[in-house]
């Protein structure tokens, strides 16, 4: 009895201590809540099974989900079964075919067909993996993970810290920003991206949103073509990332070659900088930079470049003539400002201020300087200051500007100002009339001695439209206008000396007989329009002025667009407007075409009037427009949403001469665009009222989804000259862009000699800016 009383007490202590041995190890791991289907307990309940929709689950709010889970509390594990699922709590997920997680170590081996998704949606998939809980980092094989920024990772080994926003490539990497638009689970090297990059170690940065690379390997269409034991660059997500951007390499006919290396400087969130110095083989070096900055209520850039010049003053050209070339410095500076304040004048201001200068007219053109901001053909430039203030109908515009011609050599001639300028416009709408009010002051120099200063009062209005019993289809507008001009002339040609002050009354009907005519499918009308207006006063003389009729002239009540020297007399203005319009079966216009024509008669001449307009004449050429576009749309596959388009537009101008023998003007442009095609041409010629004839032409052809042609050039019939042309492939998806162009340009102008250029220009996307190897030389 003794013994078996002992016997008892022994197993009560035994399992006493067992109990206190079982929690003391499992006193730092958090306790799952185990459920499922069918709930099996073994060795003494320390060991749980849940099998079918199994779920464990802690107060920290981590859970785990598989087919079955057996959880053995002495081992401190949990081992799962089928399609396992485990979530952190902090929206991250990892997902395999099966667990072993140790709860003292908080490491869970996750085995076949891994996944880990965090909480940004990246998606890592491994052979296997080791996750550590509590350091949230991860180790395994194979990897190919799926970013979401679109660029796919590849290693045999990988590594993520999750607190650290890194995932590390160690063995075997490859790299692409090439979207998978299929969604295949082919490798990089399978699906052969357009490009991509090998490396022995590759660190994704999501905080930083950098990508760093150690001996890469880049590769297009996995073919090796550079080769840099170290490379970084912004994920694609970046849009805006400090750094060295690719450069470019070009050759100049007479210049020799160039290469360009472009630094780009995120300084904030609304300030960056470009520097890009072009060193030249030949000749001294050209230093670029251009400046953003974005404020609450302004932007502002600021474009500027410098050089000490030419090395070779004395150079000859390919046939041994000597180009013209002075010494000095040359730069160039640009400057815009805009902005927006609240009560200023008005309650609303909008500010531009604009700082042009080009130290030498040709230093653009010779270097094919071209930016965001600037163009190397510049031929003018205007440094001005100006202010709209506005609030409810009134306005006011404050302006001063200097203007210089680039073309002019004359320092006298080249330079135009006006300051000030001061604009006040008010509207309003009384008595059945649109009233507009405004007020003028300006003084400018024309350049040289030739100035000129006026203060002009106008008060103009326009009746609503008026239609009388007795024409009941007629349509009636009553337009008036009183001008008040005082003007201070000195050397201005055509206009009277000194002071002057003149007052013109202006007053005008315009009638129009709209015909309309509809169906189902199709609209017309037909609109005769007659516009009956006369001037007071005598007008100065404009005769050498250079304008040329336009259809909107006929019914315009200031033909000469001159506030100060408006067109006297009598005249009428009268014309038509024809418009079709046709719609589908689909309701959708797929024809709309237009003609006008129209004419000026007066009761005398005015010679006044500039000569080469023929508004001067009793009766001036005629000018009109002829404009169609068609939409050929057929239905695809029974779909209605789905069609295939082929658009064609014309628009013709035209002047024809007042007795009908000699057309004056074409102006036709061409465009038509298909799924594959897209083809503008421009002819243009006038005669006796100017002397200008030429032809451009471009088109373009789409190959394939990623290839398209461009060839075009342009003309001048006059001189039986050929400007320019060119000839281009390009190849294009979404993170490379392959261009092989050639273009000729025959502009000559004493540093600028015509030139053969063919370039080869390619963009490894995200990156944006081309390398641009140039390969000019194999022209020759």
């Amino acid at each position: 009895m003794k013994n078996k009383i002992t016997y008892i007490c022994s197993a009560i202590i035994f399992s006493i201590v067992s109990f206190v041995a079982l929690n003391a190890a499992s006193a730092d791991t958090p306790l799952y809540q185990i459920q499922g289907e069918k709930i099996i307990y073994t060795n003494n309940n320390s060991v749980v099974i849940a099998d079918g929709n199994a779920n464990a689950k802690n107060k920290f709010g981590s859970e785990i989900f598989a087919e079955k889970i057996i959880y053995n509390k002495i081992e401190s594990s949990i081992k799962t079964e089928g399609k396992s699922i485990y979530i952190d709590g902090r929206g991250n997920k990892l997902l395999a075919d099966s667990f072993y997680y140790d709860l003292n170590l908080k490491i869970i081996d996750a085995k076949k067909n891994v996944r880990y998704i965090d909480n940004e949606g990246n998606i890592l998939s491994f052979a296997s993996l080791k996750y550590y809980e509590e350091s949230e980092k991860g180790s395994g094989q194979d990897l190919r993970a799926l970013l979401t920024d679109k660029s796919t990772m590849e290693g045999a080994e990988a590594e993520f810290d999750n607190k650290l926003g890194t995932l590390t490539l160690l063995k075997k990497n490859s790299y692409t920003p090439c979207k998978n638009i299929e969604e295949s689970s082919k490798t990089i090297e399978q699906r052969c991206p357009d490009w991509s990059i090998s490396t022995t170690k590759t660190t994704h940065d999501k905080i930083d949103k950098m990508v760093y690379h150690k001996n890469a390997v880049i590769k297009i269409r996995n073919v090796p073509v550079f080769y840099t034991p170290y490379f970084s660059h912004p994920d694609p997500s970046v849009k805006r990332k400090s750094g060295f951007l690719p450069p470019s390499v070009k050759n100049f006919n007479n210049l020799g070659q160039t290469i360009k290396t472009p630094y780009f400087w995120a300084i904030s969130e609304d300030k960056d900088l470009t520097f890009s110095p072009i060193y030249y083989f030949d000749e001294n070096s050209i230093f670029l930079s251009e400046y953003r900055q974005k404020n609450k209520n302004s932007t502002f850039f600021i474009d500027s470049s410098y050089t000490e010049g030419y090395k070779n003053l004395n150079k000859k050209d390919d046939n041994g003539k000597i180009i013209e070339r002075t010494a000095g410095s040359r730069n160039h500076l640009f400057f815009n400002f805009l902005g927006s304040y609240k009560n200023l004048l008005f309650s609303q201001n909008d500010l531009e201020i604009n700082i042009q200068t080009i130290s030498d007219k040709n230093y653009l053109k010779v270097n094919e300087i071209n930016t965001e901001n600037i163009r190397q053909d510049v031929v003018s430039l205007n440094n001005n200051v100006v202010l709209n203030s506005y609030e409810g109908n009134q306005r006011i515009k404050i302006e001063s500007n200097i203007y210089e011609n680039l073309n002019i050599e004359d320092k006298n001639t080249k330079y135009q100002y006006t300051f000030p300028s001061i604009e006040y416009g008010n509207y309003i709408n009384k008595f059945n009339q649109f009233i507009n009010i405004n007020n003028s002051l300006l003084a400018k120099n024309l350049g040289g001695d030739s100035n000129q200063a006026y203060f002009i009062n106008e008060i103009s209005s326009e009746s609503s439209m008026k239609i009388f019993d007795f024409l009941p289809n007629v349509a009636n507008i009553f337009k008036t206008s009183t001008k008040n001009v005082n003007a201070q002339n000195s050397n201005m040609p055509g206009l009277k000396e000194d002071f002057n002050s003149d007052t013109y009354l202006t007053l005008g009907l315009e009638n129009t007989f709209p015909m309309i005519r509809s169906n189902e499918r199709t609209d017309e009308s037909l609109t005769p329009k007659i516009l009956t207006k006369f001037t007071t006063g005598s007008m100065a003389n404009s005769s050498k002025e250079k304008k040329i009729l336009s259809y909107q002239d006929i019914y315009s009540m200031n033909r000469m667009n001159n506030v100060a020297n408006p067109e006297t007399g009598g005249s009428i203005g009268y014309g038509t407007d024809y418009n079709i319009r046709k719609k589908n079966t689909f309701n959708q216009v797929y024809f709309d075409g237009n003609f006008s024509v129209g004419q000026v008669i007066k009761n005398q001449e005015l010679k006044e009037m500039p000569s080469s307009s023929s508004l001067g004449r009793s009766s001036s050429d005629f000018v009109g427009n002829i404009s169609f576009f068609y939409d050929a749309v057929t239905k695809a596959n029974a779909v209605e949403s789905e069609y295939s388009r082929a658009g064609l537009s014309v628009d013709y101008n035209y002047i024809v001469s007042d007795n009908l023998n000699k057309i004056l003007q074409n102006d036709i442009e061409i465009s038509y665009q298909n799924t594959k095609d897209n083809l503008t041409a421009n002819y243009y010629e006038t005669h006796d009222i100017s002397n200008e004839h030429y032809v451009d032409l471009k088109y373009g052809r789409k190959i394939a989804d990623d290839f398209n042609i461009t060839v075009g050039g342009r003309k001048n019939l006059e001189t039986n000259f050929t400007e320019s042309n060119f000839f281009g492939i390009n190849y294009e998806t979404d993170c490379i862009k392959i261009g092989l162009d050639l273009s000729k340009t025959f502009y000559q102008d004493n540093e600028v000699r015509p030139a053969n250029n063919l370039t080869l220009s390619l963009v490894l996307k995200p990156f944006g800016s081309p390398v641009s190897p140039d390969l000019s030389n194999f022209l020759k």
